[in-house]
């Protein structure tokens, strides 16, 4: 019975997941991280939905895998940075993928100032969106999930092939 529902309720997520992803595809305006996020969400939900229905398990070992793999791509997402220079004199500068999550931004009187902050953009205050955080680990836990479930369910069927 419990099983029953653990599997309804990963069932549930991935339906959830492919109707977010969904409609951040639809509101993409064909910007690549709205289209990378909907598509992970889509996708990921798609396979948590086909996991639910076929009863096929993952295991710990692989929800460890898949967990492990979501903190890595968040961290390293930091190495991608997107910045702007708006309004004029403001400057904004954001790390993470597909959400920059952690952000800087400041303004100055005059476009030298601006590009004198470009270049030195560690003096910059930082401050963390955590909203933005939650939004990036679940685009990369769904990716996580990509990988992991094929990887498990290919190993397990393997494991059952030989004599």
């Amino acid at each position: 019975m419990l099983s029953g529902m653990h599997f309804r309720a990963w069932g549930l997520f991935g339906a959830a997941s492919v109707i977010v992803g969904a409609v951040a595809l639809l509101g993409s305006g064909a910007q690549t991280h709205y289209v990378a996020f909907g598509a992970a969400l889509c996708m990921g939900g798609a396979l948590l939905v086909w996991v639910a229905v076929t009863a096929r398990r993952v295991g710990r070992i692989g929800w460890l895998a898949t967990t492990a793999l979501t903190l890595a791509g968040l961290f390293l997402s930091m190495l991608v940075e997107r910045e702007d220079v708006c309004c004029m004199y403001g400057y904004h500068r954001g790390l993470g993928y597909p959400w920059a999550w952690l952000d800087s931004y400041a303004t100055a009187d005059s476009m030298a100032a601006i590009a004198a902050m470009r270049s030195n953009p560690a003096k910059l205050e930082k401050s963390v969106d955590w909203l933005k955080v939650v939004l990036d680990g679940l685009f990369w836990w769904h990716v996580a999930v990509l990988v992991v479930v094929p990887v498990m369910q290919a190993g397990r069927r393997f494991q059952r092939q030989r004599p």
